[in-house]
């Protein structure tokens, strides 16, 4: 017979009562289902005397193979422990756990978490004694199907009743289920910190929503809280993240994402308790970015930022993270290979800094060449229409577009194209160049910010910058006023000028409040062709007001 894994609060425990554990979790149970009524009494009696619950865990030929000392906590470790390669499809498991000298028979807080995450057919829970006049309560319950109520009551009574075999229903187990799936996209659940303005907050989970989509994930569902007072240690208050949990656990979300950047110490604490991987909004943002930039420049500037994002992010995580090690090329002897993992990263982050200084004074060399050229820099938030824009001005050869797509950060190098308008008089033409940069987006991750300056010079250095905002958006006020903000911390002085676009899809308001932040906005419609013309002739001659 195999042996059953004991986990949990072991350390201390006296040799005798390991071995007691032990073969208390080796006994056999009805195979049809339900339990041995003896073993359940003897684990009450051991729960009893250490003073602590104890789970057990029996497949469906009625093997137990784990019992779990203490609360029941860390999923991930009974999962590793478990037989079998699916063990996360829920292979007919049966969970038995007395609680104590604790009246409340009901899941709580965190082992209901746990008992998600082991998907057993039924979990009988009891306490460690019998009431008086003999009858030993118990009750059974079944993974519920809402994060209110996680776990479903199947029924309550005598334990000796609830531990025969199809008391608590059958041994089956069921042929679909939702929080099971393994395959397809990541499942990522958000959650979300909102203000107490429900349509602002509507948009910043609409924009988090759209970054995750971006990312290659499937938002699967939503925890939000409004913003009150932050946890230091969490962000969210503790009954939140606990809501959190067994909501990811409904759904089947394989990946937690917050809307807002996460200290190291924050990040460790969300993914402990809610036994997920966490990715913060600024590790998204850094992760959009590594899937699309195509150039040896954007990978350069994309890999410099997420290494510095994620240097102060490193610990330790398992043995192979913790030996001590000593030789030839480490720095003492009995170096942790975390610390090992720390210098190699900050060496990389230094080659990369030099890489990075050589492509901004590259890229200076080429605005230099362009100099006594009138230039101007498309800016704007991201999928606004920039790119779009540009092809729809230069009108350049096939194959030579500027890529536009309905997409975030469709566009990561920067583009410039000259823009050419004859001379009436037969004499050469007046040209001058323009630029397509990179979108902005609210709260660009530093990190991300510092790696791209080279690029983001290209719009520094501009003689105009050019506002592009997509006036069929809803909150392309709020957009503006982003890019207003990032544009005076990078410290732009250039003139600028809004260029209100999709005015065939935008509402006449929009317009009107387009004029009312810039009395001199230009409306245009990039797919369109609309109010092109009229652009065109102001970029050549910007003094008439139009």
């Amino acid at each position: 017979m195999k042996q059953a894994v004991l986990l949990g609060r072991t350390a201390g425990l006296r040799p005798s009562v390991v071995r007691r554990l032990e073969r208390l979790s080796q006994r056999r149970h009805p195979e049809e289902g339900g339990a041995d009524l003896l073993t359940l009494q003897r684990l009450a009696a051991e729960s009893r005397e250490l003073e602590l619950p104890l789970s057990l865990v029996v497949d469906g030929r009625g093997l137990g193979r784990l019992l779990w000392v203490g609360p029941l906590e860390q999923s991930g470790r009974l999962l590793e422990r478990l037989p079998g390669s699916q063990r996360r499809q829920g292979p007919n498991l049966r969970l038995f756990t007395c609680v104590g000298r604790s009246r409340q028979l009901d899941p709580q807080a965190g082992e209901a978490t746990v008992g998600l995450d082991l998907q057993p057919l039924f979990w009988l829970r009891f306490p460690d004694h019998a009431e008086a006049g003999g009858l030993w309560p118990a009750a059974g319950f079944a993974p519920g199907g809402s994060a209110a109520q996680p776990w479903q009551p199947l029924a309550s009574g005598a334990l000796a009743e609830l531990s025969e075999p199809g008391a608590l229903g059958s041994t089956e187990p069921e042929t679909t289920e939702p929080s099971r799936r393994i395959e397809g996209p990541e499942r990522v659940l958000l959650l979300a910190l909102t203000p107490g303005d429900p349509i602002e907050a509507q948009r910043e989970v609409g924009e988090l929503e759209g970054l995750v989509r971006s990312a290659g994930g499937e938002p699967v569902g939503l925890v939000q809280q409004r913003r009150q007072q932050v946890s230091p240690q969490t962000v969210w208050g503790e009954g939140k993240v606990q809501e959190a949990a067994l909501e990811a656990r409904r759904v089947g979300a394989t990946l937690v994402v917050t809307d807002r950047e996460l200290s190291p110490g924050q990040a460790r604490n969300l993914e402990r308790m809610l036994d997920l991987p966490v990715s913060d909004r600024s590790e998204l943002i850094l992760d959009i970015f590594a899937q699309r930039a195509s150039s040896s420049a954007g990978r350069l500037q994309v890999e410099l930022a997420q290494l510095r994002y994620r240097l102060p992010r490193l610990s330790g995580r398992g043995l192979s993270l913790s030996r001590q090690g000593g030789g030839i090329g480490t720095r003492g002897p009995g170096e942790t290979q975390l610390e090992k993992d720390r210098r190699v990263i900050a060496s990389r982050v230094d080659r990369l800094q030099k890489e990075v200084r050589q492509l901004g004074e590259h890229r200076s060399r080429l605005r230099q060449g362009r100099r006594g050229q009138r230039r101007l820099a498309l800016v704007g938030y991201t999928n606004a229409g920039k790119s779009s824009l540009l092809n729809a001005l230069t009108k350049p050869v096939a194959g030579e577009e500027a890529l536009a797509e309905d997409k975030l950060f469709a566009t990561l190098d920067p583009t410039t194209r000259r823009l050419d308008r004859p001379n009436p008089t037969g004499g050469p033409p007046t040209s001058l160049l323009l630029t397509d940069t990179v979108g902005f987006i609210r709260g660009l991750p530093p990190p991300l910010v510092e790696a791209f300056r080279s690029t983001l010079e290209e719009t520094l250095e501009a003689d105009q910058l050019l506002i592009v905002v997509d006036l069929s958006d809803p909150a392309w006020i709020h957009q503006v006023r982003t890019v207003e903000a990032i544009l005076d911390d990078l410290g732009s002085a250039a003139p600028r000028r809004l260029i209100g676009n999709q005015i065939d899809r935008c509402p006449v308001e929009a317009i009107e409040q387009a004029r009312l932040h810039d009395p001199q906005a230009l409306f245009i419609s990039a797919t369109a062709g609309l109010g092109l013309e009229r652009l065109r002739d102001w970029l050549f001659d910007p003094t008439p007001a139009l």
